[in-house]
């Protein structure tokens, strides 16, 4: 929802009058201009109004979106990730697909987006092209010279990292983290900073380049300090059990990564479990072979 249809979504749900909103504004028609999107609304201003409304700052922004365009991205995005042969969605997504790549220049947004797309459909839909070397390169030099990562930053390193080299993902994990100011970021952006680790980690082992694997394990271990996200910290100790499974052969940690999959079941993730059980299976086969298995780009939760 926009702001306007947010605040008269939550005032009439509470029953408060339009007059009630602003009862010390000099203009009594100044609410009911906002609430009808006719006007913009000042700073100080919604903060009388979420006074007045009773509620939270961070519940009332969790309801509206200031950017419906990357709502309309997102939502397109993941139902396409999950419904990739509906025809009507994918030819949506595909059109902000083609507006981006027909750009010269192109903002972090629009980049993050566009490589979003590429990431995960290029395996998938014909319409959509690999990404080339070039591309990974220019995208290394951008991610290399910023100088703090946003949440378009780590989502555009979260999708890309398996595509870059080792001394390229070593350069860029460096620059990445400790994650600046992590006790004051929101949930999205943290969600694409832990999930690069968790690729990145993940690469590794399907690189058999164990060394990087305990180091980047060692970075992740340092984050969400507030052990608010549980779903991160299980994956995390799934690959760590994983790493310690293929270099030494111990049952125990075999048993651990089971516990995980029956978690996974039992609560109904049912894809995660069996992409875990071809993981593991994967890389237990290939771990004495000297070819590597290839890494499978997957789709974010979005929660």
């Amino acid at each position: 929802m926009n702001l306007g249809d947010t605040l008269r979504f939550i005032r009439t749900k509470k029953d408060i009058k339009q007059k009630e909103m602003l009862p010390n504004h000099q203009d009594s028609s100044t609410y009911s201009r906002i609430e009808n999107n006719q006007r913009f609304v000042k700073l100080n201003d919604l903060a009388t109004i979420l006074k007045q409304l009773n509620i939270q700052s961070e519940e009332f922004f969790s309801l509206t979106s200031l950017d419906d365009h990357q709502e309309t991205f997102n939502y397109l995005y993941y139902y396409c990730g999950n419904h990739p042969n509906n025809k009507a969605s994918k030819k949506k997504l595909l059109d902000i697909y083609y507006q981006i790549d027909s750009k010269t220049y192109r903002n972090i947004q629009e980049i993050s987006n566009y490589y979003a797309i590429k990431c995960y459909f290029h395996t998938i839909w014909e319409e959509v092209s690999s990404i080339t070397l070039d591309e990974i390169n220019v995208i290394y030099s951008t991610l290399s010279n910023t100088k703090y990562y946003f949440c378009f930053e780590y989502k555009l390193l979260s999708n890309l990292i398996s595509f870059f080299n080792p001394q390229q993902t070593k350069i860029l994990i460096q620059k990445a983290y400790p994650i600046k100011d992590e006790d004051n970021r929101d949930y999205t952006t943290k969600k694409f900073a832990y999930n690069t680790l968790i690729n990145a980690i993940t690469v590794t082992l399907y690189n058999k380049d164990y060394d990087s694997t305990r180091k980047y394990i060692k970075i992740a271990k340092t984050l969400d300090k507030s052990n608010s996200n549980y779903s991160y910290r299980m994956n995390l100790k799934y690959l760590e059990n994983l790493t310690d499974w293929l270099l030494t052969g111990e049952i125990k940690y075999m048993q651990q990564i089971n516990n995980f999959i029956t978690i996974l079941s039992d609560i109904g993730d049912t894809t995660h479990a069996n992409n875990i059980k071809q993981e593991v299976k994967e890389l237990t086969h290939s771990k004495d072979s000297n070819e590597n298995v290839l890494y499978a780009i997957g789709l974010i939760k979005e929660s």
